[in-house]
């Protein structure tokens, strides 16, 4: 075979299966493809080259420079690997999504740690500009305070009203107020939360800033000089940290509220709940719930950002980062919650 002229996206398709004749008409026969009088491939003649390559063909006379590419890749890589003979059994999946797990932790906590760099390097202190945060905060914050008012007050109405269903079977429907305040206080309202802002707040960060990679407004940033993680990610970190706690807070109050309004069903008036739970919570039930939720703000801020920077391209690749961090938060947001249920019980 004998390969002369340019070779191109609008040229190749004739010479292309002209080609897959030929060594489909020798499959015994060694055939050759002589390439010195080939003047010009571009990427689809370079695809042939490298396709009659993997074929067995042998191409001689070929230019140094198109050499050069057509060897950067060892056929034997794009192989089909042999059908396995027995199906991945359970165990080998659980180790599989294990690792995979394990990896992206490991992943995450490299994240995290340029970010505490950067917080504390002088220059990329720098770029964190207070405006920057504050806009950031009345974005994620003040747009989800009508959410968490509603779901933490029904989160409140639905807990006081299971409990005192069980509570008045034994005469002990008071001791509702201090279950629901307790559970409010410590563990619902800052789970909540946090599970509201990771579906707003956390798919916002991650397709803001993958947006901003598919459009390479990131190469932009790094050509100027400015670090991504400095101009865009720690004011999103900072800013879920402060913003996380205060919403808990509001969920806090409305989710009492709520069970104040379910208790006076059960013949509880809002003075005696009032009464009752000032002696069943104390200013630690608070502080938990507020520092579990500085904790989930900086998860939630973290993964989303982690996502968003490592984006594919296309802009599909922005939905499913959006996607993945979504889930990512709302799955590590329970561990950790879990973490501090162990460690305070």
């Amino acid at each position: 075979m004998c390969l002369e002229g340019r070779i191109t996206a609008f040229t190749a398709a004739p010479v292309w299966q002209s080609a897959i004749d030929s060594l489909e008409r020798y499959p015994d026969r060694p055939v050759v493809v002589d390439a010195s009088q080939l003047e010009h491939v571009d990427g689809v003649g370079l695809a042939l080259l490298f396709d009659l390559t993997r074929r067995g063909a042998q191409i001689r006379a070929l230019s140094p420079n198109l050499v050069a590419l057509v060897r950067r890749y060892d056929p034997r890589d794009f192989a089909s690997p042999a059908a396995s003979s027995q199906g991945m059994g359970n165990f080998e999946q659980v180790g599989r999504s294990a690792a995979r797990v394990g990896a992206y932790l490991i992943e995450l906590s490299g994240f995290l740690g340029e970010c505490l760099h950067a917080l504390f390097h002088r220059r990329t202190r720098r770029l964190v500009k207070f405006r920057d945060m504050l806009d950031i905060a009345t974005e994620t914050g003040a747009s989800a305070v009508p959410i968490v008012l509603l779901v933490g007050f029904l989160m409140g109405i639905i807990i006081a009203f299971e409990l005192g269903l069980v509570a008045r079977q034994f005469g002990a429907v008071i001791f509702v107020v201090n279950g629901g305040a307790v559970a409010v206080l410590r563990e619902l309202g800052p789970l909540m939360t946090a599970i509201v802002f990771a579906g707003r707040t956390g798919a916002a960060f991650a397709a803001q800033l993958g947006a901003q990679k598919v459009d390479e407004e990131l190469d932009a940033l790094s050509t100027f000089g400015l670090q991504p993680i400095g101009f865009l990610v720690l004011p999103r970190i900072l800013s879920s940290i402060l913003i996380v706690p205060m919403l808990t807070v509001l969920a806090d109050v409305v989710g009492l509220l709520g069970g104040s309004l379910v208790m006076t069903r059960f013949g509880v008036s809002f003075l005696q709940s009032y009464t009752q739970l000032l002696g069943a919570v104390t200013s630690w039930d608070l502080s938990l719930g507020l520092i579990k939720s500085a904790f989930f703000g900086l998860t939630i801020a973290a993964v989303g950002c982690h996502q968003g920077l490592s984006t594919g391209a296309g802009a599909s690749a922005v939905g499913h980062s959006a996607t993945r961090a979504v889930v990512a938060s709302i799955v590590l947001i329970i561990v950790i919650d879990g973490v501090f249920a162990v460690l305070t019980s």
